[in-house]
């Protein structure tokens, strides 16, 4: 209801008339101005791809004091910074490297892991343990173990990571150690057992390596020497497979040397056997040709005498007598003491000779031949 004109406006009525007067537009801004002024008092929280967020309150105001919310990767989030912390966790794989060298480990001094094997002997280890956390369990970790990932590496991951190796690889012997199957099942057991540990504080174990090793130096000296005398023993044995190889290689160059004088031999021998019973056969072939040769002159001889013993064989030994003589020159020379000799006489005589000697011998009823005539 306006006022009359003219009338007089009191103290009380005059503010609900200013508010009565105000634009509509003002009072719809006034809740976001109000926001404007709260927002200066809220917290903001971030998290990378990497990291979740972990947000606790402090106070027990607008929810129970102690209660904690994890916050995704990527993010960017609104709280009240006085009642509520704040804190990121890093949810990437993470290496605890404990080794003998300060310049490859995680702390500036020796730090390989020692244990005992069951038959006495130490053994110091360099071990690389691969872990990330959990992010479902992020909240846990904060509250009972870090505020970051250094501290709960330092006061979780290390001391459980040895305690538990120390004590997988005490089982072992010195000598099983240098087996790969064996070491490497142990290494397993020890990665198992260290899951069971860590999983409950919100640990995620990824993979346990065992690298380098070494002894206490006096155990370590005599498995040098050991291994020396086995690289040695091993050499010889190498040396005599190859003196052995060799020698067999001789002994085949050996053989076939043999071999071929052997069949030399066999060829020689074969040649000389062949030239033999060549010139046998053709001694054979001689002989035989001479019985031949000897057989027809004795069958001619035989004949001859047949000849001789018909009629007519003192003419045929005559005229064989005078062929003989015709091919020889015949002298006469007379003696001192000159006297008569019938040639014709002496020619019968040795004709006479000649048929006797040709015929077959004569029996004693057949007359002997007559004496040669005296010379006159």
């Amino acid at each position: 209801m306006r006022p009359r004109a003219g009338a007089h406006v009191g103290p009380s009525t005059a503010p609900r008339a200013a508010a009565a007067a105000r634009p509509l537009h003002v009072r719809a801004l006034a809740p976001a101005l109000a926001a404007l002024l709260v927002l200066p008092l809220a917290g903001c929280g971030t998290t990378s791809s990497t990291e979740v967020g972990v947000r606790t309150n402090l106070l027990g105001i607008l929810e129970k004091r102690g209660e904690q919310e994890v916050y995704q990767p990527g993010g960017v989030y609104f709280f009240l910074p006085l009642v509520n912390s704040w804190t990121t966790l890093s949810i990437a794989q993470q290496n605890l490297t404990m080794n003998a060298n300060p310049g490859e480990g995680d702390r500036p001094i020796p730090d390989e892991v020692t244990f005992k094997t069951r038959d006495g002997n130490n053994v110091h280890i360099d071990v690389n343990v691969m872990w990330r956390i959990d992010p479902t369990k992020a909240g846990p970790l904060v509250s009972n173990v870090g505020q970051s990932v250094t501290e709960i590496k330092e006061r979780l991951v290390r001391p459980v990571s040895r305690s538990v190796i120390r004590d997988v690889f005490n089982e072992i012997t010195s000598e099983e150690y240098y087996q790969v199957a064996i070491k490497n099942r142990t290494a397993n057991l020890a990665k198992d057992a260290l899951v069971k540990e860590l999983s409950p504080y919100g640990i995620l174990i990824d993979s346990l390596q065992v690298q380098q090793h070494r002894f206490d130096p006096d155990y370590q000296a005599a498995i040098n020497a050991q291994k020396q005398a086995e690289a040695d023993q091993q050499k010889l044995v190498e040396q005599q497979k190859a003196m052995e190889v060799l020698k067999q290689s001789e002994l085949e160059g050996k053989r076939a040397e043999w071999n071929k004088r052997l069949e030399d031999a066999r060829g020689v021998a074969g040649r000389l056997r062949n030239d033999a019973d060549g010139y046998y056969q053709t001694k054979i072939n001689e002989a035989k040709a001479v019985v031949a040769v000897a057989q027809a002159e004795a069958e001619g001889i035989r004949k001859e005498a047949e000849a001789l013993g018909k009629m007519g064989g003192d003419a045929y030994v005559k005229m064989q007598v005078a062929k003989q003589f015709s091919k020889k020159k015949i002298l006469l020379v007379p003696g001192t003491n000159v006297s008569t000799m019938n040639v014709n006489e002496m020619v019968d005589y040795l004709v006479g000779r000649a048929r006797t000697a040709s015929r077959p011998a004569e029996t004693p009823a057949e007359a002997a031949p007559e004496p040669p005539p005296e010379k006159r």
